[in-house]
């Protein structure tokens, strides 16, 4: 295992990467403070001072643009999964305007097309009725039918409008789409893009040295996967602007598989060892929604993956991901790919060292 993911794995910082995801933070700014709170985490004082010199330099129509391109969900891509598909369906990071000549160049209907399975990528039987996604994709007016037809999951309703706009003007959307973007580009993101690859290369030193030094721990504790995933050749960005977290990435070009991983520049803060007083109070964070409670008590039967999660919890497949976020942050979960799929499992050892640190602190025990 540690030869495969020493072959499968590098890291590499794509600055195109980087002012996308910028893009979409400025966006949902509210729903990723409102996670930071959730999870207890203070945001970077330096990504909080981009947030606010960006909002004060873009126009009142730039800001409004970046909403309707970007707002929908912090957790779940929608139009503009179309622009992270064409800067992740290459191996080599680009700078950011390279990727600008090069979206130029794609043609608006391939764009608007992968907006579409941005919407409904987790409830693509659905909206399929029964057809291929090779065969819907190259007409625009069945996807038409089917986007009409078909109600996107709750947290991107707002997106269903301004979807089926961009499909009755595609080239009129490329012209937004590219005003916007260069606009950012020219407003914002230079004044900050050197500082933000000099604060995520520094980061990827020492994560690269953590890497090396035990490739399988590495993903298991940071990535938080099964390390078998990486069976695919994939690439690292540690990104300054998303703080904390982990997103894959992967686009099927036709010939090839090509994966890029958005790694927070944090992870190590969160998903290294923390206080038994933090670990107590996110622990009982965490509980206190029933859902999670359901949610441990499902995988406590046996895996799942996130589809059938969401339809035994009544729940959307982006909400599974934000109560797993919680038990991510505990390590009580683990993700390993079975059939195809990615299953949440169950770390009853780590639950039982919870329990008996919380009854450790809240009865003032000693060890």
């Amino acid at each position: 295992m540690k030869d495969l993911l020493n072959t499968n794995i590098s890291f590499a910082y794509n600055e195109a990467l980087e002012m996308i995801i910028s893009m979409g933070m400025i966006a949902c700014k509210g729903q990723l403070l409102a996670l930071a709170e959730d999870y207890k985490l203070e945001l970077d004082p330096l990504a909080l001072t981009f947030h606010n010199d960006a909002q004060a330099r873009l126009s009142p129509h730039t800001l409004r643009e970046l909403q309707f391109f970007f707002q929908y969900h912090f957790l779940h891509k929608g139009l503009d999964f179309a622009f992270y598909e064409s800067i992740c369906s290459l191996t080599k990071p680009q700078s950011a305007e390279e990727w600008i000549n090069m979206l130029e160049q794609s043609p608006a209907e391939h764009v608007v097309v992968q907006m579409v399975y941005g919407v409904y990528w987790d409830q693509m039987e659905e909206f399929l009725q029964g057809q291929e996604w090779e065969t819907v994709k190259i007409d625009l007016r069945l996807l038409t039918e089917l986007v009409t037809d078909t109600t996107p999951q709750p947290e991107l309703i707002n997106a269903h409008a301004p979807l089926l706009e961009c499909l009755a003007h595609p080239e009129e959307t490329k012209l937004r789409y590219m005003q916007l973007i260069r606009l950012f580009y020219r407003d914002a993101f230079v004044l900050w893009k050197d500082r933000f690859r000099e604060e995520s290369e520094q980061a990827s030193l020492i994560y690269k040295e953590y890497f090396h030094a035990n490739p399988v721990r590495f993903i298991q504790e940071f990535n938080k996967v099964e390390p078998a995933v990486y069976d695919i050749p994939t690439t690292f960005h540690i990104s300054f602007i998303s703080q904390i977290g982990n997103h894959h990435i992967s686009i099927n070009t036709g010939t090839a598989w090509i994966s890029w991983v958005i790694f927070g520049i944090h992870n190590n803060r969160v998903f290294g060892p923390a206080a038994d007083r933090e670990k107590t109070e996110l622990f009982l964070k965490a509980f206190s929604d029933k859902r999670r409670l359901d949610f441990i008590l499902l995988l406590q039967e046996r895996p799942h993956y996130g589809q059938e999660l969401a339809k035994k919890l009544g729940i959307t497949p982006a909400a599974v991901n934000y109560h797993a976020n919680f038990l991510f942050f505990l390590n009580l979960l683990e993700m390993k790919r079975e059939d195809h799929r990615m299953y949440y499992h169950l770390n009853i050892d780590i639950l039982r060292e919870l329990l008996a640190v919380t009854t450790r602190v809240m009865l003032g025990e000693d060890y």
